[in-house]
């Protein structure tokens, strides 16, 4: 199922399925359209057909129930058919129905053997004529022959034939010499009565032959058989599903045209300066997934130049305190010469000096630290490097220097895991320098460095006895040139680089640093979390986070 869904989020894929899925709703819908149309044509030619017979059957009037049975005897005879006589209220009718009984319409019912029934109304109120009809045109077309056969056989009146005419939909014509149409049927032979039928397969029709007399003959049709597919049907249906294909592809891509247009506004306000210009993510398919892509790249890039204005308001405002200082140094140097003041003062002067310029390129090399760990895909030499080595020897360091201070080193090992890890031991030992350096700045009396050795992870905590961060600050830390105080870092001899540079290690090292309290001290505890092996398998990092 997830391989299905990666799948559709290939634009051409979802192209291609959406104007299959269109081909093949329009193959249904021309279908059901077509189905639709021929039952209400086939309904109409069959009533075609049969109004012209049925309406010249019921002309006569009944009376009486004798004259009833001799009338629907002699219709029997004439036309060879079933025929029946119904009440009306006895049958289950439909409003529907019942109107087309009242304006002297045919009602036809399929019934369940396919068979055909047929009411028409007679001349007599509330009664109907009735039959069945297996093979509805050559039924019906043999009860006609044999009706007018009957009603013209003695007397050739054509104008009874011809006022009848309007009521049938195939022709009704007297003729003297059968069969020119046929030439097939000239040689055959027939008694009066006999109805000779010739099927014509363009258009699939079938006309009849009856012989009145010795001298007339009556043909019937052409009567057309019912083409389910008629060329104007067929064209009429393909247009219409033609349309309707047109307005569902125009629909389909239009929507996705607007997406991705909105998607180049919204490019070309950011390539114009509008950092603020983001894509409404709609949906999650492929182009919800580009938006998604893209607001977040807007928002790498907003946070990336806010970065670096922050980072250039902050280095101008670092280098022009020393810079101011060594000025202010450099004038005093020549107001004493001027005034010959002893040697211990201008030497005082210089060493100030040359204090500033430590400063300076101490900010500096934080400064290229900084921006050389957040180069991409930087590659960094590991190592195998026993972890608790490179510890003391960083503790050592700060322990000579600042000798009042408790720095105590743990190391947490109850599985007796080995103690050597994959390491950039110069940039590891940064890290840990600066978060030592940084305990040593804030803490009263005591620091703790624990090492957790797990199977495959190491822990390295580094928690001090001094006030400790807020909680809502615990993000912050580790931005470039973030201070919680001003005051105490500047005095304290800090820039707001040295975490940055610790959380930029890390990720290169695969690992995260987090900030809380530490239970044991009180004040605040740095957690770098990072494997021990660094395989070289593993896919290339990418940039830090800013």
């Amino acid at each position: 199922m997830r391989l299905f869904r990666r799948r559709l989020d290939n634009i051409f894929l979802r192209v291609y399925l959406g104007v299959f899925a269109a081909l093949i709703s329009i193959l249904l819908l021309g279908t059901l359209l077509v189905t639709l149309a021929n039952q209400v044509r086939l309904e109409a030619h069959q009533e075609n057909l049969l109004s012209g017979l049925f309406a010249s059957l019921t002309q006569e009037q009944f009376n009486t129930p004798q004259s009833r049975d001799h009338w629907l005897q002699q219709l029997r005879q004439e036309t060879g058919l079933d025929l029946q006589l119904v009440r009306e209220n006895t049958l289950e009718l439909s409003g529907l129905q019942k109107k087309r009984l009242n304006e002297r319409r045919l009602l036809l019912q399929e019934q369940q053997n396919g068979d055909l029934r047929v009411y028409y109304p007679t001349r007599n109120q509330g009664w109907l004529l009735t039959t069945d009809f297996q093979q509805l045109t050559e039924q019906q077309l043999r009860a006609t022959a044999r009706l007018w056969y009957h009603r013209l056989k003695e007397d050739s009146d054509f104008q009874l034939l011809q006022d009848y005419q309007s009521l049938y939909a195939y022709p009704l014509q007297p003729i003297d010499t059968p069969f020119i149409e046929a030439p097939d049927l000239q040689q055959q032979t027939s008694a009066p009565g006999q109805l000779v039928t010739w099927y014509q397969e363009n258009p699939a029709s079938l006309v009849g032959y009856i012989q009145l007399n010795e001298n007339h003959w009556l043909k019937l049709g052409p009567v057309e058989f019912f083409n389910p597919y008629p060329f104007p049907l067929l064209g009429g249906i393909f247009l219409a599903s033609f349309a309707i294909l047109a307005m569902s592809i125009w629909w389909f891509l239009h929507g996705l045209g607007e997406r991705l247009r909105s998607l180049e506004r919204a490019s070309s306000q950011l390539a114009a300066g509008n950092l603020k210009a983001r894509v409404a993510e709609q949906e999650k398919d492929f182009i919800g997934k580009l938006a998604a892509a893209f607001n977040h790249m807007a928002e790498q890039i907003q946070r990336l130049l806010r970065t670096q204005q922050e980072m250039i308001h902050a280095v101008s405002h670092e280098l022009r305190t020393p810079v101011a200082r060594i000025r202010f140094g450099l004038q005093m140097i020549e107001d004493l010469s001027e005034e010959e003041r002893p040697h211990q003062e201008l030497v005082r002067q210089v060493q100030g000096i040359d204090k500033d310029i430590d400063e300076l390129d101490t900010l500096i090399d934080e400064i290229l630290t900084y921006a050389r760990l957040g180069q991409e895909k930087l590659q960094l030499q590991f190592v195998n490097q026993d972890v608790e080595g490179l510890l003391e020897d960083v503790i050592s360091g700060f322990q000579r220097v600042n000798p009042d201070m408790e720095l105590q080193l743990l190391i947490e090992n109850p599985g007796h895991f080995t103690t050597e890890a994959d390491l950039e031991g110069r940039y590891f030992q940064r890290a840990i320098q600066n978060l030592v350096g940084n305990a040593v700045r804030y803490a009263q009396a005591r620091i703790h460095i624990t090492c957790h050795l797990e199977a495959d992870n190491l822990r390295v905590d580094v928690e001090d006895d001094g006030a400790g961060i807020p909680e809502e600050d615990w993000q912050r830390v580790f931005m470039p040139f973030s201070r919680l105080d001003d005051s105490r870092t500047r005095s304290s001899g800090g820039y707001g680089l040295g975490l940055s540079i610790v959380q930029r290690i890390i990720y290169w090292h695969r690992g995260s640093a987090l900030v809380d309290r530490s239970p044991h001290l009180g004040g605040a505890r740095f957690s770098l979390i990072f494997p021990k092996s660094q395989a070289e398998n593993l896919p290339p990092l990418d940039i830090p986070p800013q």
